[in-house]
C-alpha cells in the first residue's frame, strides 16, 4: 500500500501538468491519404528525426483534418507533418533531399533552402488545450 502512495505522489504532479494539443491540418488533394505527424521537443531532431518524436498518423478527410493528442507534458514543442501520397510509409525526396510529397510545420514555419527551423515552429503546451493550424503544401 505504501508503494501505491509513493507512485501516486510521483505521477499526480506529472498528470497535473499534462496538456492537450488539437491540430487542424489543411491541404489540397489529400483526401484518403495518410498524414504522418511528429511532435518534437528538440531543435537537434526537428524535423528529420521522427524516431525521436511522439508520432501519430491520421487519415486525411477532405481538405481539413483534425487530430487530438492528449496527455502531453508541459513544455516547448514543434510539429512536422507530411502526406504520404504513394502509401510507402516514408517521406520521399529527390536526389538533393527536397521532399516530393506535401509537408508542413507548426506556425507554418517556412522551409527556405532546407527544412523549417525549430525556432520558427516552436510553441508551448501547458496544462490546458493548445491549438495549431498547419497548412500542408
Amino acid at each position: 500500500m505504501q508503494h501505491l502512495f509513493v507512485l501516486l505522489a510521483v505521477l499526480l504532479p506529472c498528470l497535473a501538468d499534462a496538456g492537450e494539443l488539437w491540430l487542424t491540418l489543411h491541404g489540397d488533394r489529400l483526401d484518403g491519404k495518410t498524414l504522418h505527424v511528429a511532435l518534437h521537443t528538440s531543435a537537434a531532431d526537428f524535423p528529420m528525426r521522427d524516431d525521436k518524436a511522439l508520432r501519430r498518423t491520421v487519415l486525411a478527410i477532405g481538405d481539413t483534418t483534425e487530430l487530438k493528442i492528449s496527455d502531453i507534458p508541459a513544455g516547448e514543442y514543434a510539429v512536422a507533418v507530411y502526406a504520404d501520397m504513394n502509401g510507402n510509409g516514408k517521406l520521399d525526396s529527390n536526389f538533393i533531399g527536397i521532399p516530393n510529397e506535401p509537408t508542413g510545420a507548426s506556425h507554418d514555419a517556412p522551409a527556405h533552402f532546407g527544412p523549417p527551423k525549430f525556432k520558427d515552429a516552436v510553441f508551448s503546451v501547458g496544462d490546458g488545450t493548445t491549438t495549431q493550424t498547419i497548412h500542408i503544401k
